[in-house]
C-alpha cells in the first residue's frame, strides 16, 4: 500500500510494506532487500511502495466483454509479477488507498501491447480470477 511521505515511521512500518518477517527486523537487511546503498537510513523509506504499475482500464459486466475495451489507466498491485495473479490486491494508487472492486483489463508497462489478461476482483480488491484474451 505504500508507505508514507512524512511523519513518523517505524522499522515495523517498513518491514509490514516488504512482508519481512516479524523476528530479527534489521535497517540494514531491510534497505538490502530494496536495493537501497549505505548509509542506511529510515528516512529513505519515506514515499516507498512495494506495488507494480500496469496499464489498464475498468470493464463492466462479464470478463468476456473485457477484453475488448480500450486500456486507458494506470493501476497498482502489490504482487511481486509484472501484472497480478490471483490473491493480488490491485489499488488505483501507488500508495495504496481506494481498491478497484470490479472486472479489470490489464497489460503489464514491459508488455509490447499483444496480450492482455482481464481480472475479477471481489470487494476488496483483492483478484479472484484471470482471464487471458484471445489474441
Amino acid at each position: 500500500m505504500g508507505l508514507p511521505t512524512s511523519g513518523q515511521l517505524s522499522l515495523n512500518d517498513i518491514r509490514a510494506e516488504l512482508g519481512a518477517a516479524t523476528t530479527n527486523v534489521s535497517l540494514g537487511s531491510m534497505s538490502d532487500s530494496v536495493g537501497f546503498v549505505a548509509p542506511d537510513k529510515v528516512s529513505d523509506f519515506y514515499g516507498y511502495s512495494s506495488t507494480t504499475t500496469f496499464y489498464a482500464t475498468l470493464a463492466v459486466g462479464k470478463p468476456a466483454f473485457g477484453c475488448n475495451i480500450t486500456i486507458n489507466q494506470t493501476r497498482y498491485h502489490d504482487g511481486s509479477g509484472l501484472l497480478p495473479v490471483v490473491g493480488d490486491t490491485i489499488y488505483t494508487s501507488s500508495t495504496g488507498g481506494t481498491v478497484d472492486a470490479s472486472v479489470i483489463r490489464g497489460m503489464s508497462t514491459a508488455n509490447s501491447g499483444t496480450s492482455f489478461q482481464v481480472y475479477t476482483t471481489n470487494g476488496s480488491g483483492v483478484v479472484s480470477s484471470v482471464y487471458l484474451c484471445p489474441l
